[in-house]
């Protein structure tokens, strides 16, 4: 905040915040209601940037964070069901700038439900292989790299 603007008038436009999205151009994600846009691809530095609409009642897969993972939840609600080494799934709701950093290493779906969501991820590896998406029992489906978003987005707009 500037030293010129007033903590009241900044807090208004914090608490009248809405992220546009109407001009994204989204492409289908893994999963039924869940869609993606790249937003960088950075091969020799690991990471990758991107955002995740997720439709009301849709989740992706089982998947683990290989490289420390940042998010922002811009819209909407984030539900997140992180399984727990006993087995046990716990449930976490995060709300629409709810800021997280340094997840690695845990299992767990995320999704939405109410109006959806979007949800911005920052994934930043040592080496090129930053996630994994798992089947169902847990076991390895696919390694995810940078290198495949950076395939991906080099066709964006020719799919």
């Amino acid at each position: 905040m500037s030293a010129n603007t007033p903590a009241k008038e900044a807090d208004s436009r914090v608490a009248n915040f809405h992220f546009d999205n109407g001009k994204i151009k989204w492409k289908e994600f893994v999963t039924e209601g869940c869609y993606y846009r790249i937003l960088n691809v950075n091969i020799p530095a690991h990471s990758t940037d991107f955002l995740v609409k997720f439709e009301p009642g849709s989740r992706c897969l089982y998947h683990r964070h290989v490289a420390p993972t940042t998010s922002l939840v811009l819209e909407g609600a984030l539900h997140v069901l992180e399984q727990m080494p006993d087995g046990k799934e716990v449930r976490k709701i995060k709300p629409a700038g709810t800021f997280s950093s340094g997840a690695e290493n845990e299992i767990h779906i995320e999704g939405a439900e109410g109006d959806g969501a979007i949800v911005y991820f920052s994934l930043r590896g040592t080496d090129d292989h930053i996630y994994d998406l798992l089947n169902t029992d847990l076991t390895l489906r696919k390694a995810i790299t940078t290198q495949d978003f950076d395939k991906d987005w080099a066709y964006w707009d020719r799919k």
